[in-house]
């Protein structure tokens, strides 16, 4: 009777080395694979201003605002590897919100950004694509390439259709404010 105890023992000792023993194997058959380039490893801390205690990640290459509207501050960092990220500013109220979309040049054509109308910001050429209306409701964007990164800056400006939010107060000219600060760094 005794043996019973002895035998459930050995054979969850077993299946805990091979399962430990399984684990290491894959780890080091993919660790290289899994590694992504240097660049992509640096983060750095970007404050939230509604929040003394949750920091944003942020890659340490790309370049923040320094420009933003008042009252406006980053909220949300959305990034994964080898796709778009996003960067969420907006107000306490909701009434000012836009989005910096961001990617490797290197992982897209260049081409994406070179639809639009044509604007600089300072020694950066760069694209406004505005699809507002008279009612100043729409989409604007500012598209550039600073530092092997692929920027857009942009908001729904006005109301959404089917929103039930506040009206989106954001600007074309503080739109363009926050591109300009990015490409001026």
């Amino acid at each position: 009777m005794a043996r019973a105890p002895q035998l459930v023992a050995v054979g969850l000792a077993l299946v805990l080395v091979l399962g430990a023993a399984g684990y290491g194997i894959v780890r080091g058959v993919t660790a290289d694979s899994e590694a992504p380039p240097a660049a992509e490893m640096r983060w750095r801390s970007a404050p939230p201003c509604r929040s003394q205690t949750a920091r944003l990640p942020v890659l340490d290459s790309l370049t923040l605002p320094t420009q933003l509207p008042e009252g406006v501050c980053l909220s949300t960092a959305y990034y994964s590897e080898g796709a778009p990220g996003t960067l969420w500013y907006d107000n306490e109220q909701g009434d000012k919100v836009f989005l910096i979309t961001f990617f490797e040049t290197a992982a897209y054509p260049s081409s994406a950004t070179s639809s639009g109308t044509p604007i600089q910001l300072g020694n950066v050429s760069g694209y406004v694509t505005d699809e507002t209306n008279q009612g100043a409701t729409g989409a604007y964007t500012i598209s550039f390439e600073r530092n092997g990164w692929t920027y857009y800056v942009g908001a729904r400006l006005g109301e959404s259709a089917g929103s039930s939010g506040p009206e989106n107060m954001v600007t074309p000219d503080e739109l363009k404010a926050a591109a300009l600060s990015i490409a001026q760094q």
